[in-house]
């Protein structure tokens, strides 16, 4: 077996290890998002603010530093050098601990004032506060969950943040609301999720490595990890303000209800990103590794494999959303949330674009092109920002839903045609032309079946049907490859070797 195809058994191997782990914590975390809206517009709207800043002010308090000890001990673990490994775990986990706790003790001294000033509503003062005091907890399970990455142990991040979280959060939220707490009941549930997951992430790191917090590593590793770390912290929190600003801006100008109904859709175009997610955590150490050896024909091949795998499974969940936007709104979250038919078709095409496109921008980190992904985040988040306060005034949620979507296709559409220069490698080929046919005639086709009125069942079915019709496309189109079977676990990418 050659490089490239070990490396992609490893990728396929890893996905069906944590593939259904990865699709039911995805799930459960939609149910949860599910429960918390049907309670009402306003109250979701307000929730949906509170969970925004926050993970703002987690992606500030990372200071990048969780992508900066991912790619380093991905890169050191492949020298075999255990001890700059465990060097790295240490300094930043201290690190980001420290610039957390100030984030958090600003936050919760101020929340008063921000949830007047910039809000107008008093009510998100103490949800500020409660999620204030777990930002720390929010930001020590991130830097975490990269060192259990780079490990190649995503499973176990999956376990941790995804089903434990959420299984717990899901419990305490019905507990609360059975007890007749909604928005505060809401918040505690989600606080102590964040809790209970950071133990166990915590405790599955130290069945992967001994931890001792008193290692530092040498001036020259922790110059070299903060020159990577630091762009890349303007970065991640660029893309996080690109992430959150429609919430934020439309916390401003419109109403909690609105926010509501935006964000009904949001979460439910948000599910485009599992399965990149499942990849790309994968993609990174693997990737890293053969970086580190300078096997520059793997590189490339995982590349364009990656890519692929991503524009075939999304392209899927794109033309779904295009045929069921509203009865997916009315039947999950209810009546109130229909009108957020034409947001959910948006942002699925904009994330749809964003996430095909997604494999060349980690490359771009694996290459230690920061710098780059920095410039290029900055200019599309300025864009962003002013998009939205143009935008939002005029046409509300459609306006904020255009804003991110734009901006969010823009920054990947330039960081590929960066890649592609840089690495003189194109991630797409004629057989990706092949998936955008199959999905197109599956797509007319089911339309054309549709009913008028569409029921839970009649959702299931031509759902199914569609997904039917479009495997069987890309069987005669012949768009599927013997690897890309792997990956559906039709051939021996999901067993032990």
């Amino acid at each position: 077996m050659n490089s490239t195809q070990d490396s992609l058994k490893k990728i396929t191997k890893g996905a069906g290890i944590i593939f259904v782990g990865m699709i039911i914590s995805k799930l459960l975390g939609y149910v949860y998002r599910i429960l918390i809206a049907r309670v009402g517009t306003e109250t979701y709207g307000l929730f949906s603010i509170g969970i925004a800043l926050f993970s703002l002010l987690t992606t500030i308090s990372l200071v990048g530093l969780n992508r900066g000890v991912l790619r380093y001990i991905s890169f050191y673990r492949a020298k075999e050098d255990l001890g700059k490994v465990k060097e790295l775990i240490s300094f930043s986990l201290k690190i980001t601990s420290l610039f957390s706790l100030i984030v958090s003790i600003i936050f919760f001294v101020f929340s008063d004032k921000i949830a007047i000033l910039f809000f107008h509503n008093s009510d998100l003062s103490i949800i500020f506060k409660i999620l204030a005091v777990f930002i720390p907890f929010s930001v020590f399970r991130e830097v975490i969950f990269s060192i259990i990455e780079s490990f190649q142990k995503i499973k176990y991040e999956i376990y941790s943040k995804n089903i434990v979280e959420n299984v717990i959060k899901i419990l305490l939220t019905l507990i609360f609301l059975t007890l007749g707490f909604k928005l505060i009941g809401f918040t505690v549930a989600y606080a102590i999720g964040i809790l209970i997951s950071t133990l166990t992430a915590l405790f599955f790191l130290k069945k992967l490595i001994s931890i001792k917090l008193n290692l530092n590593p040498s001036k020259i590793l922790k110059k070299e990890l903060f020159f990577y770390s630091f762009p890349l912290s303007f970065s991640l929190l660029i893309s996080s303000i690109i992430n959150w600003t429609d919430t934020l801006m439309l916390g401003f100008f419109r109403t909690a209800s609105e926010i509501g109904i935006y964000n009904a859709a949001l979460s439910t175009a948000f599910l485009m990103y599992i399965i990149p997610s499942i990849l790309l955590g994968l993609f990174i150490p693997i990737l890293t590794e053969v970086y580190a050896k300078d096997d520059k024909d793997s590189f490339n091949q995982i590349h364009k494999r990656v890519t692929k795998w991503i524009l075939f499974t999304n392209i899927a969940l794109l033309s779904l959303f295009y045929l069921f936007s509203k009865p997916i709104l009315r039947i999950l979250f209810g009546l109130d949330y229909v009108s957020g038919s034409t947001v959910l078709i948006i942002l699925s095409t904009g994330y749809f674009i964003g996430y095909s496109l997604s494999a060349s921008t980690r490359v771009l980190m694996i290459i230690n092109k920061t710098k780059l992904i920095f410039i290029n985040t900055l200019a599309i988040t300025i864009i962003n920002i002013i998009l939205n306060l143009y935008l939002i005034p005029i046409y509300g949620i459609s306006g904020a839903a255009i804003a991110t979507a734009s901006a969010f296709m823009i920054r990947s559409i330039l960081l590929l045609i960066e890649s592609i220069i840089i690495l003189k490698v194109v991630p797409f080929n004629i057989k990706h032309l092949g998936i955008l046919f199959s999905a197109l005639i599956s797509f007319l086709l089911i339309k054309i079946l549709l009913p008028t009125e569409i029921s839970l069942i009649n959702l299931v079915l031509f759902s199914l049907l569609f997904l039917v019709v479009y495997v069987i496309s890309l069987i005669l189109t012949r768009s599927l490859e013997k690897e890309d079977l792997s990956l559906l676990g039709l051939m021996d990418g999901f067993k032990k070797s």
